[in-house]
């Protein structure tokens, strides 16, 4: 990866200037001149050092704190620190929350599972998951129970390897982009009930019985950089959601691997 420039960052005067070439994993608190994501964002707008910044999207800082600490640093640097000048003055009303949960769910289901589901040559399956209605708010997956629930039957049918190779296949499926999504999201799973909230384990446990069928026969790494730079894509689509007049999203489509 080309290694970033790094960010200066003004004080609260306006004047002071920070340097920041790289991100740390985990909150800091400013140790050493150490800053995680979400403290550099909270630096950006003048803020107390937390990686809570009130100027932020609670969605969208859910996943970016959980993203950047999953990554290593070089991957922190490239992919996430150009981001953080963006992600100050996100928070908003309750609506475009809502509408950043949807969109990360929607990535969980309609993008994250059927690129696993292709890898592991269960093609019919991944193009009924990508085909489905987009998931425009965390409640949509009420309607997409049963079908969420047969994806992982079907993904467990077809594996029979999952006992040997779970834990090292399930970090390839739930690597830091997937839990990133799953921190974004995992809230409003819970408060909405246990219906939908078991259908996010089925999608992530579908994806992960995936990857042990294709575990062994093919490289599980193109699949999981594909996927991460999806996470660019939903990044932006996150941060326009909030913006005013923003007109119409991306569609998912445009995010594919």
């Amino acid at each position: 990866m080309p290694e970033s420039a790094g960010l200066n960052l003004s004080g609260r005067d306006g004047h002071a200037r920070l340097p920041i070439r790289t991100l740390a994993a985990g909150r800091q608190r400013g140790r050493d001149g150490a800053l995680c994501a979400m403290e550099a964002v909270a630096a950006l707008a003048g803020e107390p050092l937390s990686d809570q910044p009130s100027c932020a999207s609670p969605v969208l800082a859910a996943f970016v704190r959980t993203w950047n600490d999953g990554l290593p640093r070089a991957a922190r640097d490239d992919l996430i620190l150009p981001l953080l000048p963006r992600l100050a003055g996100t928070r908003g009303p309750e609506q475009p929350e809502r509408r950043r949960a949807g969109l990360v769910a929607d990535w969980m289901v309609r993008i994250h599972l059927p690129a696993w589901f292709r890898l592991a040559k269960l093609n019919v399956e991944a193009d009924v998951l990508a085909g489905l209605p987009e998931i425009r708010d965390v409640s949509d997956l009420a309607a997409l129970c049963d079908h969420l629930k047969r994806a992982r039957k079907r993904a467990a049918i077809a594996n029979l390897t999952l006992c040997q190779t779970g834990s090292s296949v399930r970090a390839a499926a739930w690597d830091a982009t997937y839990r990133a999504a799953w921190a974004a999201v995992q809230d409003e799973l819970e408060a909405a009930g246990g219906p939908i909230l078991a259908a996010g384990w089925d999608a992530a446990y579908a994806a992960a019985y995936a990857a042990a069928r294709a575990c062994g026969k093919v490289s599980l790494e193109p699949t999981r950089r594909a996927l991460q730079d999806t996470t660019l894509v939903l990044i932006e689509r996150m941060i326009a959601a909030g913006d005013a007049g923003a007109g119409e999203l991306r569609s998912a489509a445009d995010i594919r691997p």
